[in-house]
C-alpha cells in the first residue's frame, strides 16, 4: 500500500516537533515521542523526515519563515514617508516577532546547533536574512527619494538591525534575567531609531552634508 504525503500531515509533524524540542532539545528529543504524542507511527514520521536532524533544520526553518511572513510587504513603498515613524512602526514589528517564545526557543537552538545541516545559514536566510534584504531595499529607496542618506543601503540595514537588538541580544541568546515585556521592547525600538537617524537621515534643507 502506498502512503500518501501530505501537505496537512507534514505540519501536524512539524508543529508537534516543535513542542517536543521546545521541550527537550535537539538531543534530548526522540523520534518516537514526537510520533508518540501525533499519534501516529514513527515508519510514518520517518516517511516525511528521514532523521531527527533533518526534522529540527525543517522546524527552525518553518519558526524563522514565521517571524517574517507578511512583515515587511509594504515598507519599500513607503519610502517617502517620515523614516522615523516608519523604522519606528517596523521595528517594532520585528522585534515582537522575533522575541515571541516559539522565536526564541528556534534562534537558541539554532544557535547550540548552527552545524547541523548547515543550519545556522537556514535559519539566518529564512529569518534575519529576510530582514535585512527588506530594509537594505528601504533603506535604498529612501535613500533615492531623499528621505535617508546611504552610501551603502546594506551596511546600513545591518546598523539597523543591531541597534534593534542592541538592548535584548544578549538576554536572548544567554537566557538571564526577567522575560523582556513589550513595553520594553517598544521602549528599545523607540531609543534605537533615533540613534540610527542621527547617522542616516538625510541633510535638512540649510544642513551640510557631512
Amino acid at each position: 500500500m502506498v502512503r500518501v504525503r501530505t501537505e496537512a500531515k507534514r505540519d501536524a509533524i512539524l508543529d508537534t516537533a516543535v513542542e517536543v524540542f521546545k521541550e527537550r532539545g535537539l538531543d534530548g528529543a526522540s523520534m518516537s515521542e514526537i510520533a508518540s504524542r501525533l499519534g501516529g507511527s514513527k515508519a510514518t514520521l520517518y516517511g516525511y523526515f528521514p532523521s531527527k536532524e533533518e526534522l529540527f533544520v525543517h522546524v527552525a526553518l518553518r519558526v524563522a519563515g514565521k517571524q517574517i511572513r507578511g512583515m515587511y510587504e509594504d515598507l519599500e513603498t513607503r519610502a517617502t514617508d517620515d523614516p522615523e515613524r516608519v523604522l519606528t512602526e517596523f521595528g517594532k514589528k520585528l522585534l515582537h516577532r522575533v522575541l515571541a517564545e516559539d522565536a526564541t526557543t528556534a534562534h537558541r537552538l539554532a544557535v547550540a546547533h548552527g552545524r547541523i545541516g548547515n543550519l545556522g545559514r537556514i535559519f539566518y536566510d529564512a529569518g534575519p536574512g529576510k530582514a535585512v534584504e527588506a530594509f537594505t531595499r528601504y533603506i535604498d529607496a529612501a535613500t533615492k527619494a531623499g528621505r535617508l542618506h546611504a552610501a551603502n543601503p546594506a551596511v546600513a540595514a545591518h546598523h539597523l538591525l543591531a541597534l534593534l537588538e542592541s538592548e535584548i541580544a544578549y538576554r536572548r541568546s544567554l537566557q538571564f534575567g526577567d522575560a523582556i515585556s513589550a513595553s520594553e521592547i517598544d521602549q528599545c525600538v523607540d531609543r534605537a531609531v533615533p540613534v540610527f537617524l542621527a547617522a542616516y537621515a538625510a541633510p535638512r534643507t540649510g544642513d551640510k552634508a557631512t
